[in-house]
């Protein structure tokens, strides 16, 4: 009996050791992880612009633990993430490339195409963007029978005219390869003399205060024009966008008719928006 007296708290000690451990490597890996995300700031602050490799050769970890990194500092708008790294929230001048573009946040885009394509009706005509949420948008319109669709995208473009009941019509302009697009002065005057029942125009702001922007005044030109001359204009922007605000100013809120976003929205931007006198509806 005596043996077993003794033998009972030589066991239990090291147990209470390893918990212990395992309580103090947890707040380590917490704390390590905040200096890592104030370093990534700091980097995004100096740069405007990080991507995973780079942080992750810097940083010794692995790529899923940068990517947490970069989702935890988007979660508190500290940044924003593109295919690959991420940007200063502040960088109102960069654009990710049009394939980066294309793949960043689709689930989100997918859904906001749905919920536009749901506002359209056979034998309508059309003004269709060149952003990548637009592109997806004109993937599932290819389904109807009968529709004109203007269009600045030349990937638009190309996918449209394969279905023949769909009458395409490409906008004139200089021709942009990083956004597929054609933009400028040229392609805002092509649409003088057009008039269509619904615009959908990607933004890469919309604010309160600030209204819709864009990154430059070649692609804010011809967005204000689509604006302009649509019945029914309707700006798609995921939430990522929203209560953000791009170098070049396309217009104020009161210049569309609805917003569509994702469910990301932050309540306290849709309200904002909503009280400015946008409507807002969110893809589900």
């Amino acid at each position: 009996m005596a043996q077993s007296t003794m033998a009972g708290p030589k066991e239990t000690r090291p147990v209470q050791r390893n918990t212990e451990a395992v309580g103090a490597k947890t707040r380590q890996g917490a704390l390590f992880a905040e200096e890592r995300q104030r370093a990534i700031l700091e980097q995004l602050r100096q740069r405007g612009k990080v991507t995973v490799e780079e942080l992750t050769a810097a940083f010794r970890v692995s790529p899923p633990t940068i990517r947490t990194d970069l989702a935890r500092l988007e979660e508190r708008r500290l940044l924003r993430r593109t295919h690959g790294g991420a940007i200063a929230i502040g960088s109102t001048l960069y654009e990710p490339p049009y394939a980066e573009r294309a793949v960043l946040r689709l689930p989100e885009k997918q859904a906001i195409a749905r919920s536009a394509v749901a506002l359209v009706r056979e034998g309508e005509t059309l003004l269709l963007d060149a952003g990548t949420t637009c592109y997806q948008i004109a993937l599932l319109l290819r389904d109807f029978r009968r529709l004109t669709v203007v269009t600045n995208s030349l990937a638009t473009a190309q996918t449209l005219t394969e279905n023949e009941g769909i009458e395409v019509i490409l906008i004139g302009g200089a021709v942009q390869l990083r956004r597929c697009a054609t933009l400028g002065a040229l392609a805002a005057r092509f649409l003088d003399p057009i008039q269509c029942d619904r615009a959908f125009v990607a933004m890469s702001g919309v604010h309160s205060e600030a209204g819709l922007t864009v990154i430059d005044f070649d692609a804010a030109q011809v967005k204000q024009r689509m604006l302009q001359k649509a019945r029914e204009a309707v700006v798609v922007a995921d939430s990522s966008k929203i209560g953000q605000i791009a170098f070049a100013c396309v217009a104020p809120l009161g210049a569309a008719s609805l917003l569509i976003t994702d469910a990301g929205i932050l309540p306290g931007d849709r309200q904002a928006l909503e009280n400015a006198g946008l409507r807002v509806q969110v893809a589900e």
